[in-house]
């Protein structure tokens, strides 16, 4: 809707009691140069109202509302959008005898003036004049949430291009630490070297997948695979994800989690990203050597998850805004900078997720210097599944450093990625594969081809798309793995033209892209493409693949 003028341009619909009234309004508002449209019935109101961005004001007679102008004016009503209010007002003679009764008939309008009958004119206009100065401050909110929305899609293609150029870098400096470490160097300055690509190329695929994440919630594009589970099972593999983070500061974590069987219906995925991302929090903001506490129960058909630390603790205003994107609260004098550390997205996206599985999360301090506790509220699954978590059990109490005997960092996913398939430790190596790799960044494809060559497979690796295309017809391959933001022909014009070549109907087709919007999925599948993994991708997910499982 184009923003509307005093100059002739707004409408003022009129309903008026008979033809003389309906003459006495268009004068009155002629005379002060504002645009009545006089309605001869109750048909042609609805049908001026149904065109609702020339409806500035409205006016009609209290009897006209009692009829089938009043079941039109409410339908109308309902339907208008969310900035919208159109001012009604009602020539009535009511009022000088139960003006109290009066306006609480209109209450379902809404917006709602009275102007006792005989009119006078002065009060008329002035009632009028005065509704479309409202009216125009809705037509000026409008239009700040327009611009705001467009923004927002604007800020949320950023992103997701962000993330985009951030993974094709990232995953060539993870490919080539997994290609170093592969080659077993025993320099203790390797050592450290390989250490820290991994830490900190973890770091950033965890913000990028946050920033994702943010960014396809806010345009309701992400959603939730849920399955029957129980909850001690997943904080059982939420501690041993996050176990290498606490290790670093030397923190502690207590565990006090119910006997009880505590069956969602639930993500898995998902409910592990939201509670290692509190504890995660905890262990950020509190200090070396100190304890986080994890507890959980269930009540009242509830699950709760509380995560206490005896960190920096909140003040009230934080606390009103710790879920808010992007929010970083006030550093204190004395606490250390390195607290500060990430995006201010990681609690925002678990209250997200929390409340897609219709829960709840609060935060709670008593102030500065005095710890935080995040309690998480889900609700218990009516039919519980005997299976979920049967043969699993939490320790009571885990310490820095303190780890099951044969348990292993869980694989980090990216953003939206299908489930990672868990490999049994003693699985026999997979059959080697014929494998096509066209991948135009050439640090990550030479380090890729390595890693799959060390598993055994023989592996030609193309630099664009119509190599790739060449490559496949004199190769032969089982297997296809190919970036989508290729030269000369895109990923999925690759895909499409394979799959049109005699002999390759078998061909396996995997995309390890830096794409990993919901379109870009769909894209995929329409090209053909089997799998479609986002880089950075964990080696043990890629074989999945490449296996067919």
């Amino acid at each position: 809707m184009a923003h509307r003028t005093p100059n002739g341009t707004e409408r003022i619909l009129i309903l008026a009691p008979s033809p003389n009234d309906a003459t006495l309004c268009e004068r009155f508002l002629r005379q002060a140069q504002l645009k009545p449209h006089i309605c001869a019935d109750t048909a042609a109101l609805c049908s001026a109202l149904s065109e609702s961005e020339s409806a500035a004001a409205l006016v009609v007679a209290d009897e006209a509302l009692r009829g089938d102008a009043g079941v039109c004016i409410r339908e109308q009503f309902a339907q208008q959008e969310e900035w919208s209010s159109l001012p009604l007002i009602v020539l009535t003679r009511r009022l000088a005898k139960a003006s109290l009764e009066a306006l609480d008939d209109y209450d379902i309008y809404g917006h709602v003036r009275l102007i006792e009958r005989p009119v006078n004119s002065t009060v008329f206009v002035n009632a009028v004049t005065m509704a479309l100065r409202e009216r125009r401050q809705q037509y000026r909110m409008r239009n700040l949430l327009k611009e705001r929305a467009e923004h927002v899609a604007q800020r949320d293609e950023f992103l997701a291009t962000l993330g985009h150029e951030l993974r094709n870098p990232l995953a060539a400096i993870m490919t080539c630490g997994e290609v170093l470490d592969s080659l077993q160097l025993e320099a203790p300055a390797v050592a450290r070297c390989l250490s820290v690509i991994s830490t900190q190329s973890a770091q950033i695929k965890r913000l990028l997948d946050d920033l994702s994440d943010i960014s396809r919630i806010a345009r309701r594009k992400l959603s939730l695979q849920c399955e029957p589970l129980d909850l001690s099972t997943t904080l059982q593999d939420v501690v041993v994800q996050v176990q290498s983070t606490l290790d670093t500061s030397n923190q502690g974590l207590a565990l006090d989690i119910s006997d009880e069987p505590m069956p969602l219906l639930a993500d898995a995925t998902r409910l592990r990203q939201i509670f290692a991302n509190l504890l995660v929090n905890a262990s950020r903001y509190s200090p070396a050597e100190s304890e986080i506490r994890l507890s959980a129960s269930s009540h009242d058909g509830l699950a709760e998850v509380c995560i206490r630390d005896q960190g920096v603790g909140m003040s009230a205003e934080t606390q009103a805004r710790i879920f808010e994107p992007f929010f970083q609260a006030p550093q204190r004098d004395g606490e250390p900078q390195t607290s500060r550390s990430g995006l201010g997205v990681g609690l925002t996206l678990a209250r997200s997720l929390v409340e897609m599985h219709a829960g709840s999360i609060h935060a709670e301090s008593d102030g500065p210097g005095q710890g935080s506790q995040f309690r998480v509220l889900l609700p218990l699954q009516t039919a519980p599944s005997t299976e979920a978590g049967a043969d699993r059990s939490l320790q009571t109490q885990q310490g820095p450093g303190q780890r099951g005997a044969g348990q292993q960092e869980p694989t980090q996913q990216g953003a939206g990625q299908e489930p990672t398939q868990q490999a049994p430790v003693h699985r026999a190596p997979d059959p080697s594969q014929r494998i096509l790799l066209i991948e135009d960044n050439q640090d990550f494809g030479h380090g890729l081809k390595r890693l799959l060559e060390q598993r055994g497979h023989d592996v030609v690796l193309t630099h664009d798309g119509p190599g790739g295309l060449s490559a496949a017809e004199s190769h032969r391959p089982d297997v296809v793995v190919l970036d989508i933001g290729l030269p000369g022909l895109d990923g999925y014009e690759v895909a499409t033209r394979l799959r049109r070549l005699r002999g390759f109907a078998g061909l396996r087709v995997i995309a390890v892209t830096g794409f990993g919007r919901e379109m870009d999925r769909r894209r995929s599948h329409r090209a053909g493409i089997d799998r479609h993994l986002v880089k950075p991708v964990a080696m043990p997910e890629l074989e999945a693949a490449i296996a067919g499982r």
